[in-house]
């Protein structure tokens, strides 16, 4: 397997900036992190984030090394084991191990995903009281006033399609929020029975299936820390799991649907999360440098700069040489030609426009003859 040097030039980490306790207030930018952090510590720096159009696939995290750049967590988690003395997190498992972990990778970042995407938002009251308003803290002017609306709406296709997208009853329009206080409360007492048994049926539906999917990780996990427990210490199916749980217990939402649950019936996996964080970053001097930006600089952030600067050409091959001069006379020598080409045609346009002018005046000649005889006759019979 090749290898990619790290020495060559420095790695950054692009992620979304950290939001009271979370690491990241993006489940994957912290589970990109906690995977630098366990496979190549002290060797990278971060980048708090906050405009997802700086990245390659429009969506953080992405990686920069130089002149090579990673969009999204799989790709930045391949391009990572291939740095030279990058450690293999998942190293010690066997082949059947590491398809069993791929596929539950992509069981949690589909599912719990959409959980978390879920309790972001789609709930009303969690996307006006806790997603929003962090997002217009992290972004910029003018980005704040249509990023966060343009994000929500990415994710809507999504959880539409699974079902999750608004709770009937609950979730409404956003007219609704420009009313006051007492008008809302004056509708929420005028709800009838059947309107509030919808509701409370939806946010139970929603409910049972997160408990269907935490029941299984629960299980696999057992009474150990990690879900390997032949291991002792997290896999890559380790690190995506808990940071999405991590962001659930991390941020004060609103509506503390699914952080409630996980509060009451599943301790074994914040536990679980909070393990894979310690087992990460053991104390405040093991986390990575960062790089300071300017957040609120909003001029430049309009204007995308690409994730890394277009690569310098390299020398050419007297053989190279030869063939990019023989292609060079072609080309100017087809160009030439056509140049030719438009120059006769343009030249025999003109005569063929001069000629049909003549004939035109001979026309109009015979026909002002025409006209000045029939005038002489007409007045000849008059005067006759």
């Amino acid at each position: 397997m090749s290898q990619i040097n790290p020495g060559s030039s420095h790695l950054v980490l692009h992620i979304w900036p950290p939001h009271v306790s979370a690491l990241s207030f993006d489940p994957l930018c912290t589970a990109a992190l906690l995977y630098l952090q366990l496979s190549i510590p002290g060797r990278f720096t971060v980048a708090h984030c906050a405009n997802p159009d700086a990245s390659p696939s429009g969506q953080l995290p992405y990686l920069t090394h130089g002149l090579h750049s990673a969009a999204t967590l799989p790709a930045i988690i391949k391009y990572v084991t291939h740095l030279g003395r990058a450690r293999d997190v998942d190293a010690a498992l066997g082949p059947l191990e590491k398809a069993q972990s791929a596929a539950r990778i992509a069981h949690v970042q589909a599912e719990y995903g959409d959980l978390v995407a879920h309790m972001a938002y789609a709930l009303h009251t969690n996307w006006w009281k806790t997603t929003r308003p962090a997002l217009v803290s992290m972004l910029p002017v003018p980005q704040r006033y249509y990023v966060p609306h343009r994000m929500r709406e990415s994710y809507r296709p999504r959880l539409e399609a699974v079902d999750l997208w608004g709770t009937p009853g609950e979730e409404v329009e956003e007219e609704e929020e420009k009313r006051s206080t007492f008008q809302r409360e004056k509708k929420k007492r005028q709800e009838t029975g059947p309107e509030k048994f919808k509701r409370t049926f939806a946010r139970e539906r929603v409910l049972e299936r997160a408990r269907v999917f935490l029941d299984m990780y629960t299980k696999l996990l057992g009474d150990h820390q990690f879900f390997y427990p032949h291991l002792a210490q997290p896999t890559t199916l380790d690190i995506v799991f808990a940071a999405h749980t991590h962001m659930l217990t991390s941020l004060p939402f609103a509506d503390p649907l699914f952080t409630d649950l996980l509060n009451d019936s599943y301790p074994s996996l914040i536990a679980h999360a909070d393990a894979v964080k310690s087992f990460a970053f053991p104390d405040p001097a093991s986390h990575p440098p960062t790089i300071q930006s300017d957040l609120r600089l909003s001029i430049k952030s309009l204007f995308t700069v690409p994730a890394h600067p277009a690569p310098r050409r390299q020398p050419s091959s007297p053989e190279t040489l030869a063939e990019e001069r023989r292609y060079k006379l072609m080309r100017w020598g087809w160009i030439g030609l056509s140049a030719l080409a438009v120059v006769a045609y343009i030249r025999w346009t003109g005569l063929t426009i001069q000629f049909v002018s003549e004939d035109d005046e001979e026309e109009e000649e015979e026909e002002e003859a025409a006209t000045l005889e029939e005038i002489e006759e007409a007045v000849d019979e008059a005067a006759a």
